[in-house]
C-alpha cells in the first residue's frame, strides 16, 4: 500500500528533474559551443588554439542567428544574459593571467561580449515594442504569408513634425507605456524611427518653432482646415 502511495511522487520527481535538465540545457545553448570550449581550455591552461578562434566565433554567430524566434522574449533574454555573465567572468580571469595571456583570446572574448550586448539590446527593443508576450505569433494571411507591413513617409516639413509633437505632448495625448517621463525630443525621436527620417539640427529647429511670436501653429491650423474640408466633402 505504501509503495503505491509513494510511486506517484517519484514520478513527479523524475518529471521535475527532466524539466530542470531541459531548462539548464536551454540556458547553456550558447555556452556549450566550440568557442566557449576554446575559452575554457585557454583559461585552464590545457590547450592554446588561437588559430581555431575565427571559425569558432563564426559558428557562434550563426548559432545565435538561428536560435528559435517563436519562444518567449523573456527566455531569450535570460539565455543571452546567462551567456554574457559566464563570458564576463572569463574575461576577468583572462585579465588576471600573466605569462600565458594571449592577445587573440582577449580580442575574441571582447568581440563576443559586444555581440551579446547587441543581442540583449535587440531583445529589449522588441520588449519595448510589444514583442515580448509569451506565445505571441505573427499575423498570418492566405494560410502561409505574413501580413505585409506598412512603411510610412512624412510629407510635411521638420518644423511641421516638431509642432505636431509639441501639441500632442501639451495635450497629454502621448505618454510612455513604461511610465517614463517624456520630453518633446523623446517623442520626436520615436516619430523619426516610425517615418524613417532624421531631423538635422533638431534642437535649433525646435527652438525656432517654440520662439514663434505670430502664427504660432501654422501646421495645426492647416490640419484643422484640411479636416473640415474632408468633412464637407463627405456631407456634400
Amino acid at each position: 500500500m505504501a509503495l503505491h502511495l509513494f510511486l506517484p511522487y517519484r514520478d513527479d520527481w523524475a518529471r521535475g528533474d527532466e524539466l530542470y535538465n531541459l531548462k539548464c540545457d536551454t540556458m547553456r545553448t550558447l555556452t556549450d559551443t566550440p568557442l566557449f570550449n576554446l575559452f575554457t581550455a585557454y583559461l585552464g591552461g590545457t590547450k592554446l588554439a588561437a588559430g581555431e578562434l575565427p571559425a569558432a566565433y563564426d559558428s557562434f554567430v550563426t548559432l545565435l542567428e538561428e536560435l528559435p524566434q517563436d519562444e518567449s522574449r523573456m527566455r531569450q533574454l535570460r539565455r543571452v544574459n546567462y551567456t554574457r555573465i559566464e563570458l564576463a567572468f572569463m574575461q576577468t580571469a583572462s585579465e588576471k593571467m600573466a605569462e600565458r595571456r594571449h592577445v587573440l583570446y582577449d580580442v575574441f572574448i571582447g568581440k563576443t561580449l559586444a555581440l551579446l550586448d547587441a543581442e540583449i539590446e535587440i531583445i529589449k527593443e522588441m520588449f519595448r515594442h510589444g514583442g515580448g508576450m509569451e506565445g505571441q505569433k505573427p499575423e498570418i494571411v492566405d494560410g502561409a504569408c505574413k501580413k505585409a507591413g506598412i512603411t510610412l513617409n512624412w510629407n510635411g516639413t521638420d518644423s511641421d513634425l516638431i509642432e505636431l509633437v509639441a501639441a500632442l505632448m501639451a495635450a497629454g495625448a502621448v505618454t510612455s507605456a513604461e511610465g517614463r517621463k517624456l520630453t518633446v525630443i523623446d517623442v520626436i525621436r520615436a516619430f523619426e524611427e516610425m517615418f524613417h527620417l532624421k531631423i538635422n539640427a533638431l534642437y535649433t529647429k525646435r527652438g525656432k518653432v517654440f520662439d514663434r511670436c505670430t502664427d504660432t501653429t501654422p501646421f495645426i491650423d492647416s490640419l484643422r482646415k484640411s479636416y473640415n474640408q474632408m468633412l464637407d466633402k463627405r456631407l456634400a
